[in-house]
């Protein structure tokens, strides 16, 4: 059995803004799938644009709600439910451990 600690971890970055109406949607949207996923496999924070602008501008983002998937920009504000989830699927398919693989 591979220890949790060794499974890499998707990690989900939400930048948003204080007066961003939009930013709230994407937060629910996003939240509401994070809690369909393994926790485990899973790493989220929400960063304000303002104070990570730094951050920010080195991964490209240019508007708020931004998503970062693995330190790089993803995803324009538009995505539906489905294509987040989609998305997220994909990527720990890829990082999937060899046990769980192996497993099926």
């Amino acid at each position: 059995m591979i220890p949790h600690e060794q499974i890499q971890k998707l990690k989900i970055e939400l930048f948003t803004g204080t007066s961003c109406p939009a930013c709230i949607t994407m937060k629910d949207r996003l939240k509401t799938i994070i809690n369909e996923f393994d926790q485990t496999r899973l790493f989220y924070r929400e960063l304000d644009i303002v104070e990570e602008i730094d951050y920010a501008v080195k991964l490209g983002i240019l508007k708020t709600p931004a998503i970062a998937l693995n330190g790089k920009l993803f995803s324009p504000s538009s995505l539906s439910m489905k294509a987040l989830r989609k998305v997220i699927q994909e990527h720990l398919n890829k990082h999937e451990s060899p046990e769980n693989v192996s497993n099926r």
